[in-house]
């Protein structure tokens, strides 16, 4: 029988590098969609490094007051000029890197595309990365999957419905403890940890600052 590792995360925007990581050890990512949309995660924005600096991207929502909306249903607030702002940071920081060249033109053409949604830009920018690292990974929305039930019964039944024997996961042992793993084992399926060390590359600017998205370290 052929293993098949399905990995589930919130489809972040630009990712940071533990992210890419884990989709690229994966044979299906489940973009989760479908989780609770907060502006205190990293959802719609990332960090991104400058030659004074880490600076943030963000990309603006429209706001619904007084409802909680998950990833898919939120909308960019296309009014804001963000994408030539974030543009000009990444080719003012970047242009000088070794794969400037090759990384820029992959975002300038996703950031030119009309994305009403931020769920749409994610997963463009995701799969668009993955697709420059010519990685095999196929990428899925939870939204497109059935699931229900708590924490625990819906990652069980995405990676069951993803094709999964696997799970890849970088929270098993940790703070976690709404997710029963020994449910995972008893409907069959297996649990691998993602082993993540950070890497140390050269970067532009004074001294190392880790956590920042994949593309600093792509650029360079």
């Amino acid at each position: 029988m052929t293993e098949t590792l399905v990995s589930i995360h919130q489809p972040n925007f630009l990712p940071w590098l533990k992210l890419l990581d884990k989709i690229l050890a994966s044979d299906v990512y489940v973009a989760y969609d479908t989780a609770q949309y907060t502006r205190s995660e990293y959802h719609s924005r990332q960090k991104v490094k400058t030659h004074t600096g880490p600076v943030w991207l963000s990309v603006p929502m429209q706001h619904v007051r007084n409802t909680r909306q998950v990833i898919k249903d939120v909308r960019i607030q296309s009014s804001e000029p963000y994408r030539l702002k974030h543009l000009k940071v990444l080719r003012m920081s970047y242009q000088s890197t070794p794969h400037f060249d090759e990384v820029f033109p992959i975002l300038e053409e996703v950031y030119g595309r009309d994305h009403e949604y931020l769920a749409d830009l994610s997963l463009d920018l995701i799969e668009s990365l993955l697709a420059y690292l010519d990685s095999p990974v196929r990428v899925v929305r939870a939204s497109s999957l059935p699931h229900a039930g708590d924490r625990t019964e819906r990652l069980i039944q995405l990676v069951k419905s993803a094709g999964g024997t696997e799970h890849l996961t970088s929270t098993y042992g940790g703070d976690h403890q709404d997710i029963d793993w020994s449910r995972f084992r008893d409907a069959g399926i297996g649990i691998r940890s993602q082993q993540f060390d950070h890497p140390e590359y050269e970067q532009i600017g004074p001294g190392f600052v880790s956590n920042l998205a994949a593309v600093d370290m792509l650029f360079s």
